[in-house]
């Protein structure tokens, strides 16, 4: 049986959306998220899901082409990779984007006046990517089409640190389903987490693997160099898209977190450990809470005894009093029950990184709505290419 057709419209686009997408109105006036176009431009969009006041889809074609629009410069990209879903706009327009999707969920999520300057830190866009997850196809390792199941295999990507990159393009992963692929910028270290048999891959010896999911002990580790010290990351454990990430984040963090001289300080969710470690130097004390085995194992010996470590999450921790909470949840953001939980610790100061900005507005919006004030928000543009973005908001009270 033949898939059904989908509906076709035309529309003009007028500003980005959340997930590489951007927004029009059709003729009826609903509004209409289209992925892979760009604002300013006429497309012809294939719609996937219909509601009554909003519909989504994907274009097929532009009519009328944005002044950013560029080919992308990957040839993976070029082949209908969805990976870098942003690789078809100019590096500004990607960033003025995110700008808009940042100030769009600050004022219409949380419902807040956005402050007059809001910093943007730009990072390298070639090469950073130091961990990738890929599906795997026939042996081949590849990022999947836009809007399907299907795969592309890679034959570069240009996001991808070298030593990834090899094992992307060159790895050739037998019977596999998936794989993640991690490596040290440091020291060159590589290893590989299998999702499917471990038998009949074919790939350089110096790369340690490991069957999905890798939580238990024993699994293979890389050192990572930031904040002027090293960092244990084992293959199931969290950390950044690389290290230049990592340190823009410390970097941005700290700042905002202020002066922390004689202060106690709280990283939730905390992974290995890498805002504990650096932003919390000065701090008089310091506690991490941290749910991932792998990570809170990691976080023990790169941290040391200095620091008060909980493996629980969020919602379970006892809080005891803190002074200022630094919280980098996952995409889904914090949501009230643990926010409640961590202002049970009545900070003062509160430095939330998101990595969602949908999430992030509506984390903001908890916040200020429980008696803090909007400070600083700060962009920090780890992903390249992508309309994924690190968005770091200070709060006082």
């Amino acid at each position: 049986m033949s898939a059904p057709s989908r509906s076709m419209i035309e529309l003009r686009l007028d500003a980005a959306s959340g997930g590489g997408a951007s927004v029009g109105r059709d003729a009826t006036g609903r509004v209409v998220f289209a992925t892979g176009g760009l604002p300013g431009e006429v497309v012809r969009v294939a719609l996937d899901s219909e509601k009554k006041r909003f519909a989504r889809g994907n274009v097929v074609e532009v009519l009328e082409s944005a002044d950013g629009r560029v080919v992308p410069a990957c040839a993976t990209a070029q082949a209908g990779c969805g990976g870098c879903d942003l690789s078809h706009a100019a590096r500004e327009l990607q960033q003025e984007m995110k700008i808009v999707v940042v100030v769009d969920a600050l004022e219409r999520i949380a419902k807040i006046d956005v402050p007059e300057i809001i910093g943007f830190r730009s990072l390298d866009a070639m090469a950073y990517r130091t961990t990738v997850r890929a599906a795997v196809t026939n042996g081949r390792a590849g990022y999947r089409r836009r809007a399907s199941h299907d795969a592309v295999a890679a034959s570069e990507c240009l996001v991808a640190h070298p030593r990834v990159e090899e094992l992307l393009v060159d790895g050739r992963w037998g019977s596999a389903h998936e794989v993640t692929i991690r490596a040290s910028a440091a020291t060159g270290e590589r290893l590989a987490v299998v999702d499917g048999p471990l038998e009949g891959l074919t790939i350089p010896d110096d790369v340690a693997k490991v069957a999905a999911p890798a939580r238990g002990p024993g699994a293979p580790f890389i050192s990572e160099r930031v904040a002027e010290r090293d960092w244990r990351i084992s293959a199931g454990s969290f950390f950044q898209s690389g290290p230049a990430a990592a340190q823009a984040l410390v970097d941005v963090v700290g700042v905002a977190a202020g002066d922390l001289t004689g202060r106690t300080m709280l990283d939730a969710y905390a992974g290995v450990g890498l805002f504990a470690g650096s932003v919390g130097q000065d701090a008089r004390a310091v506690t991490a809470v941290e749910v991932s085995p792998s990570s809170v194992a990691d976080a023990r010996i790169n941290l040391g005894p200095g620091v008060e470590i909980h493996e629980c999450r969020v919602e379970s921790w006892s809080a005891s009093p803190t002074d200022v909470v630094i919280a980098d949840p996952a995409r889904a953001g914090l949501g009230a029950e643990a926010l409640d939980t961590l202002l049970a610790a009545q900070p003062d100061r509160f430095v939330l990184v998101s990595c969602d900005a949908g999430s992030m507005g509506r984390d903001i919006g908890l916040l200020v709505a429980r008696g803090f004030q909007l400070e600083s928000v700060e962009i920090v543009d780890a992903f390249a290419d992508t309309s994924h973005v690190e968005v770091v908001t200070a709060l006082h009270r």
